[in-house]
């Protein structure tokens, strides 16, 4: 009876987890490598980051020391200029994308044209031939 409720409990716990699994040498060196590559990575995109924001802070203030060194009037002819280019930009962009859906959709519509030349058929047999057209 003893026995019976020894095995019961026996089954009742959990097994115990497995072992954890130890790496070779080489694949201990790839895990290594890995994470300073990514290490490093992380350390690229934030030093990126950090020099995209300084040069745009540059940017902003040549541009305020640039508006303050001129008169109303020629602060307002600098101001529209800008907002000029940066229409033209976005109309520039906006013509790009729209041309790129159009030849995708046009694409899509009537399919990619395709040129087999059969010239070398009469040297092919008829496998070949049947591979050619199956394919």
């Amino acid at each position: 009876m003893e026995a019976v409720e020894a095995e019961r409990n026996d089954q009742n716990t959990p097994a115990p987890p497995p072992p954890p699994l130890t790496l070779s040498k080489n694949a201990q060196k790839k895990l290594l490598k890995q994470q300073r590559m990514e290490a490093k990575k992380a350390e690229k995109k934030a030093a990126m980051k950090e020099q995209k924001k300084k040069e745009a802070e540059r940017k902003r203030k040549e541009w305020e020391e640039m508006l303050a060194s001129v008169d109303e009037e020629e602060r307002s002819k600098l101001i529209e200029s800008r907002k000029c280019l940066r229409k033209e930009r976005m109309e520039k962009r906006s013509e790009e994308r729209e041309k790129k859906v159009q030849r995708l959709t046009n694409a899509k519509e009537h399919g990619q044209n395709i040129v087999v030349d059969l010239d070398f058929s009469d040297l092919m047999t008829p496998n070949e031939i049947n591979s050619l057209v199956q394919q």
